[in-house]
C-alpha cells in the first residue's frame, strides 16, 4: 500500500511540474539563497563534478554552478523541467531520474545540492535520498539541501496545478542526515519569497 502511495505521490509531482514548464523560473526569481550557495561553492574543488538533484528549468542553481566553472548534472522527475534545463543551461548535463533511484557510480561526485525538490519526496524516502547522496559522493564530498521548517504533509494548489509536500522536522531530518554519514556544518532557517525553508550544509564524513 505505501509502494502505491509513493508512486501516486510522484505522479502527482511529476504532472504538475511538466504542466508549470518554464513558469517555474518566474518563481524562483523570488527566493535569493545566494548565502548558502556561496557557502556550497566554498567547498568545492577546482573543475568539481556537482549533482543538482531537483535541477527544474536549470534556473538557478545549474546556470551558476556552469558559470563557475564546474562539471553539472541535474536531474528531475519532470520530463519538460529536463528539456527546459537542458536549453537553458546548454553547457550542463540533464536527465529524468528519481532522486531515489539515482543510477549513478559509487564516489562519483564532489558536491550535490537540493533547492526545494525534496521537500516534494514522501519523507518515509528521505532517509533513502539522503544515503544515496552519501553514496554518490566521493570522500570528504559537500551537500547543500533545502528542507521543511516543521513535520507537514499534504496535497495542495501550487501555481494553478496539484502538487505534493513531504517532509519531517528539521531535526528529525538533521538526524537522518548524520545517520546517513554527513557531518553538519550548519542548519539554519532562510527566508525568502514569502515563504521559510531550513538549509543544511554537510560534509561526508
Amino acid at each position: 500500500m505505501k509502494n502505491q502511495n509513493f508512486k501516486k505521490a510522484f505522479a502527482v509531482v511529476q504532472s504538475g511540474y511538466d504542466q508549470i514548464g518554464e513558469s517555474y523560473s518566474l518563481e524562483r526569481k523570488g527566493f535569493d539563497n545566494k548565502c548558502e550557495v556561496d557557502a556550497f561553492l566554498s567547498c568545492l574543488p577546482q573543475h568539481a563534478r556537482v549533482l543538482d538533484a531537483g535541477s527544474g528549468t536549470g534556473i538557478p542553481i545549474a546556470e551558476r554552478l556552469a558559470q563557475e566553472g564546474y562539471k553539472v548534472v541535474g536531474i528531475d522527475l519532470s520530463a519538460t523541467m529536463v528539456t527546459v534545463a537542458r536549453k537553458n543551461v546548454p553547457g550542463a548535463e540533464f536527465h529524468q531520474m528519481n532522486m531515489t533511484a539515482m543510477d549513478f557510480p559509487p564516489e562519483s561526485f564532489d558536491g550535490v545540492i537540493s533547492c526545494y525538490a525534496i521537500i516534494h519526496t514522501p519523507k518515509e524516502l528521505h532517509e533513502t535520498v539522503f544515503r544515496s547522496f552519501h553514496d554518490i559522493l566521493k570522500p570528504k564530498g559537500v551537500m547543500l539541501v533545502s528542507v521543511a521548517c516543521w513535520e507537514w504533509e499534504e496535497t495542495a494548489d501550487y501555481l494553478g496545478v496539484d502538487m505534493f509536500w513531504s517532509h519531517y522536522s528539521p531535526s528529525k531530518t538533521e538526524a537522518l542526515i548524520k545517520d546517513a554519514g554527513f557531518d553538519i556544518e550548519f542548519g539554519r532557517r532562510v527566508e525568502g519569497g514569502g515563504e521559510v525553508h531550513h538549509w543544511v550544509l554537510a560534509h561526508k564524513n
